[in-house]
């Protein structure tokens, strides 16, 4: 299942977070170069991700195919969430090139990843016959920071009922973010507000010295009240209140890609509005379980995973660079 029932057996046991033949296959456009950890020999890849990174995969078939789709199933370190195995599915969504020959898609490698060989399985239509391809993937660990820090009791050792109520939250998300609408946006991501963020996707944390976690998203600075405007177009898949994000906001901006606004003061739009970039949709505040200080949390999920958001929105922008090649010059 996606990373949404991973967070909730963390909360749980209080552990660690965490085609045809003939086809052609172009290397990945990759993030700017980032830290990374010395990971077990890899075989040769088509493509190289690192830990919460995303990059571009396009395939070209000799022919035009219809109903493509595929995923990348990657393991998640077991002692992240208690001891159990999980593999993240990573459904992938493809953006169409300059014929129905070529295809991009995103791909994604979570937090707490087992480093190694995986494989994107690819299958599609072409006269009428199932056409498969594999893309061969090696996906190393990064280097990010870690911290302890001291919470309420209520967070590393919530009550029943407490647990119910995340239950709850983390199963609306689960649903939203296997949704697979349309693509909405056309022009770069842009930041959520002017306040320069803290740059700590990533980050490992330890809660009270006994529970383990990653912060999955990225923290802007912001006093209260301060204007958050969505990222890109899309539609209001989620306005209302959680248990830990408090008052929060999920935008669908089409092909798996959301984006997520936590601990408002205010909420300014209603599920199923259509927004576009730069409208403001709330307030920055300090809502949630916690009560943290007044700032702005924002994740950005890709095919299910919470990955880095300065780095999608990087990627995207290559994305739309890529597609603008592929229209016809004029004049």
């Amino acid at each position: 299942m996606p990373s949404s029932r991973r967070e909730f057996l963390i909360v749980l046991t209080g552990a660690p977070l965490a085609l045809v033949s003939s086809c052609t296959v172009s290397r990945g456009w990759q993030s700017p170069a980032a830290k990374s950890k010395p990971s077990p020999a890899i075989e040769q890849a088509d493509y190289v991700l690192l830990e919460g990174k995303t990059l571009i995969a396009q395939v070209t078939f000799p022919s035009a195919v219809k109903d493509l789709t595929g995923s990348l199933p990657v393991r998640i370190e077991p002692e992240s969430f208690g001891g159990e195995q999980l593999t993240e599915p990573q459904l992938l969504f493809f953006y169409p090139g300059k014929d129905e020959r070529s295809f991009r898609t995103f791909l994604t490698a979570p937090l707490d990843v087992v480093p190694g060989n995986y494989t994107a399985s690819l299958t599609a239509r072409h006269d009428g016959r199932e056409v498969r391809r594999d893309l061969k993937c090696a996906i190393h660990r990064g280097a990010y920071r870690e911290s302890t820090l001291t919470v309420d009791k209520s967070f590393s050792e919530p009550t029943p009922e407490m647990v119910k109520r995340m239950r709850n939250d983390f199963e609306t998300m689960v649903e939203i973010y296997q949704r697979r609408s349309p693509r909405h946006w056309s022009a770069p991501f842009v930041q959520p507000l002017p306040g320069p963020d803290k740059d700590n996707y990533g980050d490992k944390r330890i809660y009270n010295r006994t529970k383990h976690s990653r912060h999955s998203g990225l923290d802007y600075r912001a006093s209260l009240g301060t204007p958050v405007k969505a990222i890109n177009d899309g539609v209001i898949a989620l306005s209302g209140e959680q248990w830990v994000s408090g008052q929060t906001i999920c935008i669908d901006h089409g092909g798996g890609v959301f984006s997520k606004y936590l601990h408002l003061s205010q909420r300014k739009v209603k599920e199923h509005d259509l927004v576009k970039r730069g409208d403001v949709i709330g307030l920055s505040g300090h809502s949630g379980s916690q009560k943290p200080p007044p700032h702005l949390h924002l994740d950005l999920t890709v095919n299910s995973v919470k990955v880095d958001p300065k780095d999608f929105m990087r990627t995207a922008s290559q994305l739309l660079a890529l597609e603008a090649e592929d229209r016809p010059k004029q004049g």
